[in-house]
């Protein structure tokens, strides 16, 4: 076996080989297979330099064993584990914090996607969009059950193409500094008790039915509830 030191001058993406430049003896190889790395796909670019691992019985026969920092290649963190996957996206681990940076990124589960944690959160400069057959979005006590992958929420907000529903087994508070308008071709409100408040005072909706009774009978009206 032998090993060298050279620059990539062409990359075959679809075989997963390279051409290498050996610039002490000013000859290049003929396109070298990279190593899978436990099936990572991984190609280096025009321009970096790497190790080959030749056989004895011919320059042709060979492998490339991977890129060294050196050359021009200046490792790009100085603690923990980072990995680049080329356009500026890239992953890191630090003391056991994971980090995915991308100009975008996909999560894609044939049947089920999950993320789960003590805590999350997401946020974004630009515009987002949740778009599912079924979309649930809610808050739930965390399971006892560690074995368990389904959680029932709390609160919840679902969203299906026929309705809308929003559950709490608390108390629910919509504010706005602003208006609030609620638009539909009708509206139902069920409660044990519905109160209605605005600058002259409160009042139950069933106290407010029992004075409009009261004025009915003395009007001698029927009761239209």
């Amino acid at each position: 076996m032998r090993t060298r030191i050279g620059k990539v001058t062409n990359v075959y993406p679809l075989t997963g080989k390279v051409k290498v430049l050996y610039e002490d003896e000013g000859i290049a190889s003929l396109p070298l297979s990279m190593l899978t790395m436990n099936r990572e796909y991984h190609m280096p670019a025009v321009g970096d330099r790497l190790v080959t691992m030749h056989m004895e019985n011919g320059s042709s026969k060979g492998f490339v064993l991977g890129t060294y920092y050196g050359g021009g290649m200046q490792p790009k963190a100085n603690a923990g584990y980072r990995k680049d996957f080329g356009g500026g996206a890239y992953v890191t681990c630090l003391g056991g914090a994971y980090l995915l940076s991308a100009g975008s990124a996909d999560i894609k589960g044939g049947s089920r996607a999950s993320v789960s944690g003590g805590g999350a959160a997401v946020s974004l400069d630009g515009d987002a969009a949740l778009v599912g057959t079924v979309v649930t979005i809610g808050s739930a006590t965390a399971s006892e059950d560690e074995g368990s992958e389904e959680v029932e929420p709390d609160v919840y907000l679902k969203i299906t193409e026929e309705s809308v529903e929003l559950k709490s087994v608390a108390e629910i508070s919509i504010e706005a500094e602003a208006g609030l308008l609620l638009k539909a071709e009708g509206i139902m409100v069920e409660a044990e008790e519905i109160t209605l408040k605005c600058p002259y005072g409160e009042i139950t909706v069933e106290e407010m039915m029992k004075r409009i009774e009261r004025i009915e009978d003395q009007l001698g009206l029927p009761h239209t509830v």
